[in-house]
């Protein structure tokens, strides 16, 4: 019906869920079309076998995100009247734009972003038509696969108003024409491998522009600060160029800047008191990763902000009155000090991080009206007292009746580190509404009391729970089960006594290899942000986030924990690293312990495990890390290539006489029997009692002469005369033998 429609100019069938089999059906019959878009549907064909390329009279060729394959064909260089091509999105595209576009010189948009050109930009810019090179006004090639360098004549793109080519391998230095681009308004080079110097001459044409991104390459800006800059910029992106080691003075003059970021640009400056001023209306200020120093103002309430970051710096004083609108408040690893404010008044703020300073004190109570907040990190400060008392439900926590939580402090968090500080008290109430809760962290304090019940109840999404150096006694609930979603339990160094509930098998997201999929969003972008540590293979290591979202963790450690291990142990098989260290625990190490094929760190030290190491523990070909030392294991030690390739073979199984085998200097004969183990233990036993008593009696009987002669005078010289005369009589025969034998050689030597 659509090809009855001859007159047709415009056809727009965006999202409308066509097929190949659809598209194959039309003629070309639309010859007055002017603007095709097909964009967004699901094609999943050719490009070169379509229909369209024989309607000559187009525009306008939106094509993106519709599943093509191939290459662009020859037939595009028919179209003569194109304006606009739009490509973009098709990521099977695969190769150049033909070589036959030299009639095509009406060309004014030109979209190949996230199409796999895989080539030279020089080459793929070679083949833009020269007739358009004063007519294209949008070249975007972001995320191609391009290599090479800049062509130097891309100053004569005259009317060129956006340049992107983010997200590629391109080299080489900037060239000097890209400054004679007058109608240029946004430049976005980032992501790429250029290097060089940046002077003015590279942006003294540049009388537009609007939006300059120049980030993670390895550039460097040599400006002098006196620069008049002729644009007005409204987005500065110049993360790790390097800018500094002043702060450029001439963002001074940039008074429309809305967006800034200069995040690891080897800034070495104090922040100039005129930035606080000039980018107040600023929404995004982020000057992170660097060496600033100096204080900030004590209010930044005037501030427009909406983030706000300067973390990893060198920034002194007392942590400032936040902006009233922000959104993301980051000031991380600097050295704040002092208490915090007193007035946290930010009613939008979604993202508090102030970790890694040395703020003291109390936690205010007006965090309690940050309602809208999702991660909260005030790790690795000197904060105390008891945390956070934002509990408005009843203090009964084993029956907590439901509240209206819509506008309670907690209720949309999704992340709580409150790690190494010197917080104290019982397991926060307020915890019970934080039903989003999947990142909790209150390791390294002095909490103390009975893991809660309630707890799988009221945070059934969380993912990661770690408690271990504080000061939890009681059990582990058994309810613990019901966290599905628990990755990653740490309850090391606690007082938590009795056995290991066998319900633990139940957590359904270790039983799984871990494939979690983080949501890309500013709350877990960077979410341990330098890393998170982790204690695994007898160490502490630091992990990334992509690295630490894949761990299954199961640590349990240092603890009064009696018993054995349960035997359904082995169906978490998505476990990483597993830690029972120094406990009390008893009995056989489970014969299935080899199913956790995923296994990477295994410590079992410091028990009372007894009997036999299991062989499949020989069948863990991820281990890397063992430990069963202090233990009463015994027999012979499992023989495997990955037990053999371990660090520190000895120590892994030291403290455990009863073992033999490699690589114990102690061998196992293949007929011992555990029974005839069993007496050598006992002839052992009585070979040491037997020295023992020798040692004994040879004592007490020197001492029965000893005081006896103490005790007679008669005795005592009796005893000396014998000495005496036994010494006399041995020295005249000692004399005797000697004169006879030297005698004798005297007669021999004459």
């Amino acid at each position: 019906m659509v090809n009855m429609l001859s007159y047709l100019k415009v056809l727009r069938l965006v999202y409308c869920r066509l097929t190949s089999t659809v598209s194959a059906t039309l003629k070309s019959n639309l010859t007055h079309l002017q603007v095709l878009d097909l964009s967004e549907n699901s094609f999943n064909s050719s490009l070169e076998q379509s229909w369209f390329w024989d309607v000559t009279s187009l525009k306008e060729l939106h094509l993106s995100d519709c599943y093509w394959h191939g290459s662009i064909p020859g037939e595009l260089g028919n179209m003569t009247s194109l304006q606009v091509t739009d490509f973009s999105g098709n990521n099977d595209l695969v190769g150049l734009i033909p070589r036959n576009l030299e009639n095509l010189c009406n060309l004014k948009v030109l979209n190949f972003d996230e199409i796999n050109i895989n080539a030279s930009i020089g080459e793929l810019m070679d083949r833009l038509p020269s007739c358009s090179w004063s007519t294209i006004q949008v070249l975007s090639m972001r995320d191609t696969n391009l290599t090479g360098k800049l062509p130097i004549w891309i100053g004569n793109m005259t009317s060129l108003s956006v340049l992107d080519a983010n997200g590629n391998m391109i080299t080489g230095t900037i060239p000097l024409g890209v400054g004679s681009l007058g109608n240029l308004t946004v430049l976005d080079l980032c992501y790429n491998k250029l290097y060089g110097v940046l002077v003015k001459e590279h942006f003294s044409g540049l009388l537009n522009l609007e939006f300059l991104d120049l980030s993670h390459n390895f550039l460097k800006m040599d400006i002098e600060p006196n620069w008049v800059p002729p644009f007005r910029l409204n987005s500065l992106f110049l993360e790790s160029c390097i800018v500094g080691p002043r702060f450029p003075a001439w963002l001074r003059r940039q008074s429309n800047i809305d967006q800034l970021v200069l995040s690891n640009a080897n800034l070495y400056d104090i922040i100039p008191d005129w930035f606080w001023v000039k980018f107040s209306r600023a929404s995004l200020l982020d000057a992170s990763l660097n060496m600033l120093h100096g204080s900030l103002p004590a209010s930044l309430q005037q501030m427009s902000a909406s983030r706000l970051s300067l973390d990893s710096n060198n920034l002194t004083g007392l942590v400032p009155r936040l902006p009233i609108n922000i959104s993301i408040f980051d000031l991380s690893s600097n050295s704040f000090s002092g208490p915090l404010p007193h007035e946290l008044i930010a009613p939008r703020l979604e993202v508090l991080i102030l970790e890694n300073n040395q703020i003291i004190g109390t936690i205010p109570s007006s965090i309690c009206q940050l309602t809208r907040l999702r991660r909260l990190d005030l790790s690795r400060n000197n904060l105390t007292g008891d945390v956070l008392q934002c509990w408005n439900g009843p203090d009964n926590n084993t029956s907590v009746s439901r509240v209206n939580s819509a506008n309670q402090f907690g209720s949309v968090m999704s992340i709580l580190v409150l790690s190494n500080n010197d917080f104290s008290g019982e397991f926060p109430k307020f915890l019970q509404s934080t039903s989003q809760l999947r990142i909790l962290d209150l390791s390294y304090n002095r909490f103390f009391g009975t893991l809660p019940e309630w707890l799988p109840g009221k945070m059934q999404d969380l993912e990661i729970l770690r408690l271990r150096s504080n000061m939890f006694n009681g059990h582990i609930p058994s309810n613990f089960t019901c966290l599905s979603n628990l990755r990653y339990l740490d309850l090391a160094r606690n007082n938590i006594s009795g056995s290991i509930p066998w319900s633990l098998s139940n957590l359904k997201a270790m039983r799984y290899a871990s494939d979690r999929d983080y949501e890309y969003d500013y709350v877990f972008n960077g979410a341990f942000d330098d890393s998170m540590p982790v204690i695994t293979k007898g160490q502490t290591r630091d992990y990334s986030f992509e690295i630490y979202k894949l761990l299954v963790n199961l640590d349990l450690s240092c603890n009064n924990l009696t018993g054995q291990i349960p035997e359904e142990i082995h169906l978490l098989i998505g476990l990483t690293s597993m830690n029972l260290s120094s406990n009390q625990l008893v009995g056989k190490i489970p014969d299935k312990i080899g199913d956790l094929k995923q296994l990477e760190s295994l410590d079992l030290s410091r028990n009372k495990f007894s009997s036999e190491i299991p062989s499949s523990l020989s069948a863990l070909t991820s281990l890397g890390y063992l430990n069963l030392s202090y233990n009463n294991l015994s027999g012979a030690i499992p023989s495997g290539p990955q037990l053999q390739v371990l660090d520190n073979q000895i120590g892994i199984y030291i403290g455990n006489p009863g073992l033999c085998g490699y690589p114990l200097p102690k061998s196992c004969s293949a007929s011992t029997s555990n029974a005839e183990q069993s007496v050598n233990h006992e002839d052992a036993d009585h070979i040491s009692y037997l020295y023992l008593g020798m040692g004994i009696g040879f004592v007490v009987g020197l001492w029965v002469v000893f005081c006896t002669m103490l005790l007679r005078r008669t005795w005592v010289i009796a005893y000396f005369q014998i000495i005496d005369k036994i010494y006399d009589d041995v020295y005249v025969w000692v004399a005797i033998t000697w004169a006879h034998l030297m005698k004798n050689h005297d007669d021999d030597a004459a």
